[in-house]
């Protein structure tokens, strides 16, 4: 299995770039966010998608981009082409902040992503949310205040489905401060 590549780009096609490594070109399916330049070096993680009749290479710039790929594609109806597609239209870090908030609407912004196949996918992931190590990938979620928030409702033993639940229903938690998120989401989790 091929798990990382390092070499020389000597072509970008609109979804894929070819890399020269040791005179043996790999061509890789990349999301559109990656800047990449021809006759530039380039490191990449990589996922073999291997099917009945091809072998495909999808690039990632960081391992946690590889992990949230994985984790897309882990959901029923969600292929390595349309999670490339939401990498390519989020960050990680806006991607887990969708995924905690349970923001349908701005998962439904991305291309091929209609309103069933987003519920979906949000149902299937919200359990694997339980895996996402917040530490690795803290600095990417936009709003810092609500990274903390999550943080401090998980070391006060919350789950993170019932801190996902409690902060789908906060209105406008990026311009709130960690201490108001954190009090909005004790009291909707007291109810409970």
């Amino acid at each position: 299995m091929i798990a990382y590549i390092e070499g020389n780009v000597i072509n970008i096609n609109e979804k894929n770039i070819i890399v020269n490594t040791n005179g043996v070109g790999y061509e890789i399916n990349i999301n559109t966010r990656l800047q990449v330049e021809i006759d530039k070096n380039i490191a990449l993680y990589i996922h073999l998608v291997h099917k009945e009749d091809s072998m495909t290479l999808y690039g990632f710039s960081s391992k946690e981009e590889k992990s949230m790929f994985l984790t897309l594609i882990s959901a029923q109806g969600v292929g390595p082409k349309l999670a490339t597609e939401v990498l390519s239209y989020y960050s990680v870090g806006d991607i887990i902040d969708i995924l905690f908030t349970q923001n349908i609407l701005k998962l439904k912004k991305v291309p091929g992503m209609g309103a069933k196949k987003a519920e979906k996918l949000l149902f299937e992931l919200r359990d694997k949310i339980n895996k996402i190590d917040t530490n690795i990938i803290s600095t990417d979620i936009k709003s810092q205040s609500l990274n903390d928030a999550m943080k401090a409702l998980i070391s006060l033993g919350f789950t993170n489905t019932e801190i996902t639940g409690a902060l789908s229903n906060i209105k406008n938690t990026d311009t709130m401060s960690t201490e108001l998120i954190i009090t909005e989401a004790l009291k909707i989790l007291a109810i409970r």
